[in-house]
């Protein structure tokens, strides 16, 4: 993908920029018969890491039960990614009920309540790694795959809290917020050394260590290096031409990627860094450009840096939190186009360059009367929103675009219990920018006949700020100085039941209203021939049943089903990448020596329809997962991807001339774990 979505061919002296209801079982495993049973202390994020996954931390950014949280949450603990396999964010996200993730070889683009436009990169869902924002500042970006930049393995949780969230976090919490919980000292459990290899000639080579020191200091640093080949050979029906290699793009699919994180907890300061790039070859020849070329070959490559510092005091019934950080996002694509002489390519470059620091406060307080408030401000200084174009052999040709805006919020929620059964929660927040502000609400109706069932009406409303990207006037003309936030409306009703310490069991319908949606439109009069205005309008409906089991032995099961329908109003019809019925089942139980187990999923997507109007087949997905301890220090693991070796296609986006990708065959890897210092 070309970030700033832009195709750029010249012929000598002429540029030209064009743009390019079955129960879904999951076990989210409980750590105590106490599931959800008592209410809970005010707790830090530190705690939270301690406790079990029948309560969340995002949904008000504070401890709560999971029936209490005015939200539907869905979780993947550490134990789960550890038994599954999974190896990158995408992955854990792909496992949860009602989301589906599209590739399109080069990024992991997250659909959730029947919403996934091909060419929309993830900016309607807020990423954040222990309450810290990730979505760059120059397009909004929530990166999942391995452009995430932080190694699965140093997970402690992940948590999606379903619906609009804006009350609390302000831009992009639009279908949902993510949020991402890391390791500390404790949970690593000392150190270890991962190798890992396997098919598409995939290495892997990961240290972690984590240690409390005698002081009460934790300290936990990971580095990680990871190299994939990808798949040889790749067959594009839309360049089935002899002068395209008659479709087939050869050794264009490979990716490698560097992280490194860091964690240093002590009293109540955390300090947290991390830096990951990955850099991919892209085979689909996007944008335009030459297909299967190999001396300027089509590659991005994506680079996170952050650092954020927490301090957190309780003084009596207040908890105070105080946060500073500061997040680095650069961008490089390389893209080679047609020249004016056969043979040699014209070479486009394009890079991003975004910077910002991040002040925040805030303050819990329970208060008389079983009432909690919460209340906190926010300032962003996006110091650096850089856009630049350039040519290898046309430097006078390139342009550059400079920004910088700062950003202001305030918020406050409430929550009052009434009598035993009854919790009323709402929220505000007022979100400021340079030509615009929001204040966006929510609410939350919750009976809870018991403290393990409750019944819940939920209503929020959320926005999306357009982008340095799409107010870029150099590109798209001075219409989009005109732009404005997106909304969204989205009301919810939600049942939760708890039994015990062994199955949790959850209905939840949705509806909703998106308008404003910024759209691009054709306009000669704007250098790329196309503009963005605020114009579409999509409304969808939906119903998600899930079960999650814990039974003995250290069995495991989860089931889920989601049916959803997504109109765009505009043309009456439903969206792209929309999927009527999502089916995912999953099983983890133990294997025939000591501690050893073997985990099974499955993942089902009817039908999608593609930009043409045509549709992708439904597909069905199987995944194997094999742990075997040997001895106390060392582990050995095995995995297979798309164990029946199923062939089918994501949608592609309108940067594609093709109108569907290829996904990966069968795929295996297996590694050994050494554990340093084992408890």
């Amino acid at each position: 993908m070309i970030k700033l979505h832009i195709s750029l061919r010249v012929r000598w002296n002429t540029v030209r920029l064009k743009m390019g209801a079955m129960a879904l079982a999951g076990i989210l495993v409980p750590a105590s018969s106490a599931w959800a049973q008592a209410p809970l202390p005010e707790l830090s994020l530190e705690d939270l890491m301690k406790i079990d996954a029948g309560h969340v931390f995002g949904a008000s950014e504070r401890i709560q039960s999971v029936t209490e949280a005015p939200a539907a949450v869905s979780f993947v603990t550490a134990e789960e990614i550890r038994r599954y396999g999974y190896r990158t964010l995408a992955d854990i996200l792909r496992s949860m009920r009602g989301i589906y993730v599209t590739d399109d070889r080069n990024f992991s683009l997250l659909g959730a309540q029947g919403f996934a436009k091909p060419g929309d990169y993830n900016s309607r869902i807020l990423l954040l790694i222990n309450g810290h924002r990730v979505n760059d500042n120059v397009f909004g970006q929530a990166e999942i795959g391995a452009e995430f930049g932080l190694d699965p393995a140093m997970f402690e949780r992940v948590e999606f809290i379903r619906g609009p969230a804006s009350s609390l976090y302000g831009d992009s919490a639009f279908f949902g917020v993510v949020n991402v919980i890391t390791r500390s000292s404790s949970a690593l459990g000392g150190g270890s050394v991962t190798v890992e290899a396997g098919s598409l000639g995939t290495t892997l080579l990961r240290t972690s260590f984590g240690r409390t020191f005698r002081n009460g200091l934790d300290l936990v640093v990971s580095g990680t290096r990871e190299n994939s080949d990808g798949e040889r050979r790749l067959f594009f029906p839309a360049f089935a031409a002899p002068n395209t290699n008659n479709g087939i793009a050869e050794d264009l699919d490979a990716e490698g990627t560097k992280q490194f994180y860091s964690r240093l907890s002590f009293k109540g300061l955390t300090l947290t860094s991390a830096y990951g790039t990955r850099r991919r070859d892209v085979p689909t020849a996007s944008f335009g450009t030459l297909f299967n070329e190999h001396l300027w070959r089509e590659q991005t490559t994506d680079r996170h840096s952050l650092v954020d510092g927490e301090y957190g005091r309780s003084i009596g019934q207040t908890n105070l939190t105080f946060r500073v950080s500061f997040d680095r996002f650069t961008y490089d694509g390389t893209y080679p186009f047609e020249g004016e002489q056969v043979g040699i390519p014209l070479v486009g470059k394009n890079s991003v360059i975004g910077t910002r620091w991040t002040l925040a406060a805030g303050f819990t307080r329970s208060l008389p009367a079983r009432q909690t408030v919460r209340a906190g401000l926010e300032f962003i200084d996006n110091i650096r929103q850089d856009q630049i174009v350039r040519y290898v052999d046309f430097p006078e040709l390139g342009a550059t675009t400079a920004r910088s805006s700062t950003q202001h919020a305030i918020y406050f929620e409430d929550e009052l219990k009434l009598g035993r059964n009854f919790i009323v929660n709402g929220g505000l927040r007022y979100d400021g920018y340079g030509d615009f502000m929001k204040v966006t609400p929510r609410t939350a109706l919750i009976f809870m006949p018991s403290s393990t069932q409750s019944f819940k009406y939920l209503y929020g409303r959320a926005f999306r700020a357009p982008n340095s990207y799409e107010l870029n006037d150099l590109y798209f003309g001075d219409s989009v100085d005109h732009l404005r936030p997106e909304v969204i409306d989205t009301h919810q009703f939600v049942w939760e039941r708890y039994t015990q310490d062994w199955i949790r069991t959850s209905v939840s319908s949705y509806w909703y209203k998106a308008n404003g949606l910024i759209t691009s439109v054709a306009d000669p009069a704007a250098l790329l021939g196309t503009t963005f205005v605020n114009q579409g309008e999509v409304r969808a409906k939906g119903l998600e049943f899930e079960a999650q089991m814990r039974l003995k032995w250290g069995w495991q099961a989860l089931t889920s089903y989601a049916v959803q329908k997504a109109t765009d109003q505009d043309i009456q019809a439903e969206l792209s990448n929309s999927p009527r019925h999502i089916v995912k089942a999953r099983l983890s139980i133990p294997g025939p020596l000591p501690k050893s187990f073997i985990s099974m999923e499955g993942q089902y997507l009817s039908q999608r329809k593609t930009l043409s109007g045509s549709h992708v087949a439904a597909n069905t997905v199987a995944n194997l997962n094999l742990i075997q301890p040997l001895g106390h220090s060392w582990e050995l693991f095995a995995g297979v991807r798309n164990v029946f070796d199923s062939e089918y296609l994501d949608p592609a986006s309108s940067s594609h001339r093709q109108d569907a990708i290829p996904q990966n065959g069968r795929t295996f890897r297996f590694g050994l774990q050494l554990k340093l210092w084992p408890k």
